[in-house]
């Protein structure tokens, strides 16, 4: 049965049909003179025909052979001019790179660091989407993605880059108005603004000096963002969990103040993770050598 010829036959076979020798051949590719023999018995078998005609002096093509040595050579200069297309674009900082992140940290933390990075590369089209998925990142186009778990997929590099802190907010508009909080026990006669990952929950885990306490609550507000938590709150509409580096324009301003400072959500970690590749892309290097740093920076901050 034929089969259609491999790529490696075939310029296995351009080898030998310019340099004349088994040896010749095997030289150039740097490989053993047996294998040039073997890859061009299997390419005969596979084309089904005779290519060349082997005596003890000379290797002679035979016409079949000859014509297959033109397309063999034009094989080899696509390939070479491949790999220098290749290795350029390896070697460009242009072109798109899209990152993905959960909305909070996206809109608070990664986007004015994108911004000036997007600014530092302008051959660059950087995009970022707001989303804490790594399913179908290849499909999705994804280059890299900010994710609050790490990953175990060997195809995948999940590079750290810190902990965010949740604490409880509520505006000074609010608190002035509201019931007194003393303990998180008191959060049951607040209205509350909760994140729907932490309304599945089923309520807010708080812990000091060791002591936790799971407060069952019934959200006034469930929402998918911290930024719409985080408008609530600042309205005076109620209280909110949320990150300090979210909260932190807030406080400056004098918009927020924490509730129950000395009670705290786990730190949450966060990770950069993109694909595996090797070598790796210019732009990804770059990428990662001017955007890590910095969100290290800004999440240390932010738990001190």
């Amino acid at each position: 049965m034929k089969t259609i010829p491999s790529s490696d036959a075939l310029l296995v076979f351009d080898a030998l049909a310019r340099l004349g020798s088994f040896t010749a051949a095997a030289d150039e590719l740097n490989c053993a003179k047996s294998y040039v023999s073997q890859s061009i018995k299997r390419l005969e078998a596979d084309l089904g025909a005779v290519l060349v005609l082997r005596t003890t002096r000379r290797v002679t093509l035979t016409e079949v052979g000859q014509t297959l040595a033109m397309r063999a050579a034009q094989l080899r200069v696509l390939m070479e001019s491949l790999k220098i297309e290749v290795s350029s674009m390896q070697d460009q900082l242009a072109g798109p790179l899209l990152i993905s992140s959960p909305s909070g940290i996206g809109q608070y933390v990664l986007a004015p660091i994108l911004a000036e990075f997007a600014i530092h590369y302008p051959s660059l089209q950087v995009q970022m989407t707001a989303q804490n998925k790594l399913q179908g990142m290849a499909e999705g186009g994804i280059d890299f993605c900010l994710h609050s778990r790490n990953v175990l997929d060997d195809s995948m590099v999940a590079r750290p880059l810190g902990f965010t802190q949740k604490r409880l907010y509520a505006s000074p508009l609010y608190l002035a108005k509201a019931a007194k909080l003393q303990h998180p026990s008191d959060l049951r006669q607040h209205r509350v603004f909760c994140h729907e990952s932490l309304h599945e929950q089923m309520g807010w885990q708080l812990e000091k000096n060791g002591e936790v306490v799971r407060v069952e609550l019934r959200p006034t507000l469930v929402c998918n963002t911290f930024g719409a938590i985080a408008s609530a709150v600042e309205a005076g509409y109620g209280v909110g969990l949320l990150d300090n580096i979210i909260a932190a324009p807030y406080l400056r301003q004098g918009l927020m103040q924490p509730v129950l400072p000395d009670w705290l959500a786990t730190p949450k970690p966060y990770f950069l993770v993109f694909p595996y590749r090797q070598p790796m892309p210019k732009k990804y290097e770059a990428f990662i050598q001017f955007v890590v740093p910095r969100l290290q920076a800004r999440l240390s901050e932010s738990m001190n």
